[in-house]
C-alpha cells in the first residue's frame, strides 16, 4: 500500500468514526480509531522491535526468574529505566507469557486506551459545541503520528508512560473542579516508577496542585469564608499519596542498586553546552516534522472564552517542562523521536482544544453557518493527518534496515546460545537483542549495564546520544571470550581491512577498541556462516578455546 492510500485509509476512519460516533461513546470510538490506525502503520512501515526494549526484556525475565532485576547474574547495575514496565513483563513471563508478544501487544492496548485518555483530556480543555469533534480529532492525531505509532509496539514504556500520565492529568483536573481528594499523586508516583524522568512531570503537577491551592485560599479570604494554612491540607494529601507509593520503590532502589539515578543516567547524561545543544536539535527537529509550528495558536487560544484557561495552562505546562528536561539530557539517539512519544497525549490535546476554541470564536464574532465551520474543521483536521503521516513514510525504508539490523542481533543471539557454552563472556555495543537470546554474561561497551563505564568523567554531548562511554582498557581486562565489533550479519565473512575501517566510527567504544594494542595481540579474528551467504563475524579471545572450535578464520 502506498502512501496516499495510507493516508485516504485514516482520513476515511476519521469519517466513519464520526458517523458512527453519532450513535455511541465517541472515547470508544476514539479507541477504536486509533488502534486501526496504528495497525496500519504497524504493518506497513514498522513491524520491529527495539533492541533497546530487549534489555527491558531480559531484566523482565531475569527477575520473573529468580535471579532479581538485573542484567547478568550477580552484578545489581540498574541498567533500564522502567520499573513499572519491567515488573509487568516480569508478571506476564511468570504467568507463561511470551515477553516480547507481551511487550508488543501489551503497549498496542495502552496505545489504544490513550487514545481514549487523549479524547477525554481534550474534553476537559475545551466547552463549546466544537469540543467532542476537537477531542476526537487528537485522538486520531495521535494514532495518525509516526512517532506514537512506532514506539506503540516497539516494545519500550512510552504507551504505559502516556497511559498513566494521561490518568494522572485527569485526576488533577477532577480534583480541582470536583473537589475530590489528591489522588493524583499517588498516580504520579507510577508515572515516576515507569520512568525516573516522571519525576519532572509530578514535579509540574505539584507547583500547579499548590497554586491551586492558593488560589482557592485568596478567594476564600476575599470572600469572607475563612481561608489561610488549613487550605494547605489537600497539598499535603497529595505529597503524602504520592511518597505512600514513591518512596517503598524508590528506598528498594537505593539499597540494590547503591545510586540515586540509572545507571543509564550516567552511562547518557553528562552537562555542557554541547549536550544542551544536541537537545535544542532534536527538540527542534521534532517540532519542524510535527506541526508544533501550530502551538503558535496557544496565545490565541487562551483569549477564547471556550478554551478552559486553567486547565490549557497545566497540560501547556507539562509539555513544556518535559520539552525543557529533553533539551537538558541531550535528547536521544534512537527512531523516531523517542523520547516525545510518552508526552503525545498532552500535545495533541493541547493543538486541538485550542484550534476548537479559535474556531468556536470565530464562528460566532463573525456569524458563519454550523456548516462552514464543520466544512473547515473536517478540511482541517484531513490537513492535519496528512501532515503527520508524511514524515513517517518518508523514512519507512531507513526504519526497515533497523529492523533488519535487529533481526540479525537477534540471530546472532540464539546462534551463540545454541553452540558456545553458557559461560562464554560477550563484549558488545548493541546489547539488547544479543543479549536477550543469547543469555550470556555480557559487557556493554557503551556502559548502560556497566556500572565502571558508566560512571567514567568523559565529555559529553558531541556523538550520537547514550553512545559516548566507552574503556576498552577494562574491557579487555574482563577478558571477554568473544568480542562483537560487526552488529549484523554480513554476505561474506570480512577481512582485517573492515576492522580498520571501524577507527572512523562515530562510536567512541568502537574506535577506543580498535586502536588498542591488546585487541591485535589477545584475540583472533574468526568467522562463521549462520544462514547461506549470513555470515557472523567475531573476535575470539586466544584462550577462548570452545568457540575457537564452533568458528573459522576471518580472512586477513
Amino acid at each position: 500500500m502506498t502512501f496516499p492510500w495510507l493516508a485516504l485509509a485514516v482520513v476515511y476512519a476519521a469519517a466513519m468514526a464520526v458517523v458512527f460516533g453519532r450513535s455511541t461513546r465517541l472515547w470508544v470510538v476514539a479507541a477504536a480509531a486509533g488502534a486501526a490506525a496504528i495497525t496500519l502503520f504497524y504493518w506497513l512501515y514498522f513491524p520491529y522491535t527495539s533492541d533497546d526494549a530487549y534489555i527491558s526484556y531480559r531484566y523482565a525475565r531475569n527477575l520473573a526468574e529468580g535471579e532479581g532485576a538485573v542484567w547478568n547474574a550477580g552484578e545489581n547495575v540498574e541498567g533500564y529505566t522502567n520499573f513499572l514496565w519491567v515488573g509487568l513483563l516480569a508478571g506476564a513471563h511468570k504467568l507463561g507469557a511470551d515477553i516480547v508478544l507481551t511487550g508488543r501487544w501489551l503497549g498496542f492496548a495502552l496505545a489504544a486506551v490513550a487514545a481514549a485518555g487523549t479524547y477525554a483530556l481534550t474534553r476537559s480543555l475545551l466547552d463549546g459545541p466544537l469540543r467532542e469533534r476537537a477531542a476526537l480529532g487528537a485522538a486520531l492525531l495521535l494514532a495518525a503520528c509516526g512517532a506514537w505509532s512506532i514506539w506503540a509496539t516497539a516494545g519500550l514504556e512510552a504507551p504505559l508512560f502516556a497511559t498513566l500520565t494521561l490518568g494522572a492529568v485527569l485526576l488533577h483536573l477532577r480534583e480541582r473542579e470536583r473537589g475530590w481528594l489528591p489522588a493524583s499523586g499517588a498516580g504520579w508516583a507510577l508515572v515516576a516508577m515507569t520512568r525516573p524522568d516522571g519525576l519532572v512531570l509530578a514535579g509540574v503537577s505539584g507547583l500547579f496542585k499548590v497554586a491551586e491551592t492558593a488560589q482557592r485560599s485568596r478567594a476564600r479570604r476575599r470572600d469572607g469564608d475563612g481561608g489561610g494554612i488549613a487550605e494547605f491540607d489537600h497539598v499535603l494529601y497529595w505529597c503524602a499519596a504520592f511518597l505512600a507509593v514513591y518512596v517503598p520503590y524508590f528506598v528498594w532502589r537505593l539499597t540494590t542498586y547503591d545510586h540515586i539515578f540509572p545507571n543509564t543516567y550516567y552511562a547518557k547524561v553528562g552537562s555542557g553546552i554541547e549536550q544542551y545543544d544536541r537537545g535544542l536539535a532534536y527538540v527542534t527537529s521534532f517540532l519542524q516534522e510535527y506541526p508544533g509550528w501550530l502551538l503558535v495558536l496557544l496565545p490565541v487560544a487562551f483569549l477564547a472564552p471556550s478554551v478552559r484557561r486553567w486547565p490549557m495552562a497545566y497540560v501547556v505546562a507539562l509539555f513544556a517542562g518535559w520539552l525543557g528536561y529533553t533539551v537538558y539530557v541531550g535528547g536521544d539517539s534512537l527512531l523516531r523521536f523517542r523520547f516525545m512519544a510518552p508526552v503525545l497525549p498532552l500535545f495533541y490535546a493541547a493543538l486541538l482544544a485550542a484550534a476548537g476554541g479559535i474556531f468556536t470564536s470565530v464562528r460566532e464574532s463573525a456569524r458563519v453557518s454550523d456548516r462552514a465551520v464543520q466544512v473547515a474543521g473536517v478540511l482541517a483536521l484531513a490537513a492535519a493527518l496528512l501532515f503527520s503521516l508524511q514524515p513517517a513514510s518518508d523514512d519507512g525504508r531507513g526504519r526497515m534496515g533497523e529492523k533488519q539490523a535487529v533481526d540479525d542481533r537477534a540471530r546472532i543471539g540464539r546462534w551463540l546460545r545454541d553452540n558456545v557454552p553458557d559461560t562464554t563472556v560477550v563484549a558488545t555495543v548493541p546489547i539488547g537483542a544479543i543479549g536477550y537470546e543469547s543469555r550470556l554474561p555480557l559487557i556493554d561497551m557503551l556502559g548502560i549495564t556497566d556500572e565502571h563505564i558508566a560512571h567514567r568523567d568523559l565529555p559529553i554531548g558531541g556523538g550520537p546520544a547514550g553512545h559516548e562511554k566507552y574503556d576498552s582498557e577494562y574491557v579487555l581486562d574482563r577478558e571477554p571470550d568473544i568480542i562483537l565489533l560487526i552488529d549484523t550479519l554480513t554476505p561474506a565473512a570480512v577481512n582485517g581491512a573492515f576492522y580498520e575501517s571501524i577507527r572512523f566510527s562515530i562510536v567512541n567504544a568502537f574506535k577506543d577498541m580498535v586502536e588498542n594494542p591488546r585487541l591485535e595481540r589477545e584475540y583472533q579474528m574468526r568467522a562463521v556462516e549462520v544462514e547461506e551467504d549470513r555470515w557472523l563475524n567475531l573476535l575470539v579471545r586466544n584462550e577462548a578455546e570452545a568457540v575457537l572450535r564452533v568458528t573459522e578464520a576471518a580472512p586477513r
